[in-house]
């Protein structure tokens, strides 16, 4: 998704966490319901996947390019935002589950 990018600067500090958040949010739409292990793998396979996208963007790490460290930061904190959006949404209500429960 964020592999066609130039991974640097704003799209990485916008991107990265929104993409966090979206795969949360997507987690809850989809399960209604994630255990706090369950967000932690989540989190982690979102850190894997952005860690995935740097070694690819930067040409797998040859001739010693590398990722700015603020890419690495930013896999961090988009691991650390899909955890909380999640265990935020943990306390939601979905608008389908408040029309169930109308009597």
């Amino acid at each position: 998704m964020l592999g066609e990018y130039d991974l640097r600067g704003a799209t990485v500090v916008i991107g990265f966490p929104l993409y966090g958040v979206a795969v949360a949010e997507l987690a809850l739409a989809v399960c209604r319901r994630l255990s706090v292990g369950a967000l932690a793998v989540l989190s982690l396979i979102v850190a894997a996947g952005l860690a995935l996208a740097l070694w690819i963007a930067f040409g797998h790490f040859r001739n010693d390019v590398t990722a700015p460290v603020l890419s690495w930061v930013m896999v961090v904190v988009s691991a650390a935002a899909t955890f909380g959006w999640g265990r935020a949404g943990l306390g939601r209500r979905s608008p389908a589950a408040a029309v169930e429960e109308t009597p």
